[in-house]
């Protein structure tokens, strides 16, 4: 029992209360132990919101070349790929190229069967020689109707004649018979004689224009006919010019990129001719189709500087430059891209049509200017008060002998990771303080300020 009541005794001499009776020493014990924790969390939030030394390192200013670049990605492709096609259907019979074959322009490098497009072109023919035969009787019919026309010609001029010389005969006999030298009677014979030969000629002269409208008739016969026999000579050309499509040739000087169908295979030319073979010009040449962001776009030009890179030779560095942004955009996923065209030289022929391209623009470049690394941009002490700004840029924090001190600079161009010092109080060889990368003092100096648990508005506030 002597023990419990010397630890009392202790505590009591700790907290410097009287001797009580139990019921008091038990009332005061509760507030004297509530102050103990107090003062200890006091003691704990001081040392916790006790502001630290800014964590730094610091970095040279230095001159160097700062180049702007963008990225992107492209594909690559020849400059110039001709699809070779057909245009009448068929089956194909022989192949003359394959993948990677080297052609030339008018060689033949595929046939198709010839027999039906052969069959068609001797119907053609033909129905070109019937025509011929058609417009050589309709010619000769002309000339007999043109004979016919004469002949009957020449009945008018017998039957006019005939008619004049009744008509004389007549006038004669009623001459002769008012002088009493001839009968009476012969006079109605001569009158008759005339109104005969006047009714032949208009028979004659009815045949004579019968006669033209034939020959006209014919002539028209004549005109249908050399139609007909055109329209046939052209189904011959026709069909001679499908025949000679059957043998497919290389339009351009190239290399088979793709080759379609096989031998045995039926092609079909419809509304669009069916392609056979994909040959690209020159693959010493290539161009890159590099998918611009809208964002980055305004900042190219005919001419800017690329390089890129490719997954098949990771280590090699390629470069062209741009010749072309087209004005066609691309839209997926309501991010709009513009195309940029990059020519590139293909000596050694490593890059191949179809591969994915990572390209990197250089839109942007100063050579020899100082410059300082971004993070320098970004570092702000915790302890020292935030420097006043002006119209020049950005605050960088130069170290003289072990202080810091603030100056302003006006910026120019970034490659991400140094930027141009365009203008300001800082030369070649200063130092400046950099955000420690081992550290959080850089983020500290944008957080909130440390809160006594005990202040309004806290937890420990109600």
């Amino acid at each position: 029992m002597a023990t419990p009541i010397l630890e009392q005794q202790k505590l009591e001499a700790l907290l410097r209360i009287p001797s009580e009776t139990a019921p008091q020493r038990r009332r005061w014990m509760i507030p004297a132990a509530a102050l103990i924790v107090l003062a200890a969390a006091v003691g704990i939030w001081r040392l916790t919101s006790a502001p630290k030394p800014a964590q730094f390192t610091t970095a040279p200013v230095r001159r160097q070349t700062i180049v702007k670049t963008i990225s992107a990605t492209g594909v690559l492709q020849a400059v110039t790929t001709v699809q070779v096609g057909t245009q009448v259907s068929g089956t194909i019979s022989e192949l003359y190229a394959d993948f990677n074959s080297h052609v030339h322009k008018g060689q033949v490098i595929a046939r198709l069967d010839p027999a039906q497009l052969q069959a068609q072109l001797a119907q053609a023919n033909a129905t070109s020689l019937s025509a011929q035969a058609s417009q050589q009787a309709a010619e000769n019919n002309v000339l007999a109707s043109d004979a016919g026309v004469q002949a009957a010609q020449a009945n008018v001029d017998r039957a006019d004649a005939a008619m004049k010389d009744a008509q004389a005969t007549a006038d004669r006999t009623r001459k002769l018979v008012e002088a009493g030298a001839a009968p009476a009677m012969d006079l109605p014979t001569s009158q008759s004689t005339l109104a005969q030969s006047s009714a032949q000629k208009q028979q004659a002269t009815a045949q004579l224009n019968q006669a033209k409208a034939q020959a006209q008739a014919t002539r028209s016969q004549v005109s249908q006919a050399q139609a007909q026999a055109a329209q046939a000579k052209a189904a011959v050309d026709l069909a001679q010019v499908n025949l000679a499509h059957t043998v497919i040739q290389a339009p351009i000087d190239g290399v088979v990129v793709a080759r379609n169908v096989d031998v045995g295979q039926t092609v079909a030319a419809s509304l669009q001719a069916p392609t056979v073979f994909l040959i690209a010009n020159d693959l010493t040449r290539m161009q890159v189709l590099a998918n611009i962001d809208e964002a980055d776009v305004g900042q190219l030009k005919a001419g800017s500087k690329v390089s890129f890179t490719v997954d098949a030779y990771p280590t090699d560095t390629f470069r062209g430059s741009i010749s072309q942004v087209r004005l066609a955009t691309t839209t997926v996923q309501n991010v709009v891209t513009y195309t940029a065209v990059v020519e590139v030289a293909n000596p050694d022929l490593k890059l191949k049509p179809g591969m994915t391209a990572n390209v990197t623009v250089s839109v942007a470049e100063s050579a020899n200017v100082l410059a300082v690394p971004n993070t320098a941009l970004r570092f702000r002490p915790d302890t020292a008060p935030a420097p006043r700004r002006n119209n020049s840029g950005p605050v960088l924090w130069k170290v003289e002998n072990g202080a810091m001190k603030p100056v302003n600079v006006q910026t120019g161009v970034t490659d991400g990771l140094r930027t141009e010092i365009v203008f300001g109080d800082l030369k070649e060889g200063d130092v400046v303080a950099v955000a420690s990368t081992s550290t959080t003092g850089a983020k500290s100096a944008a957080a909130p300020a440390a809160r006594s648990p005990f202040a309004a508005g806290g937890r420990g506030g109600r």
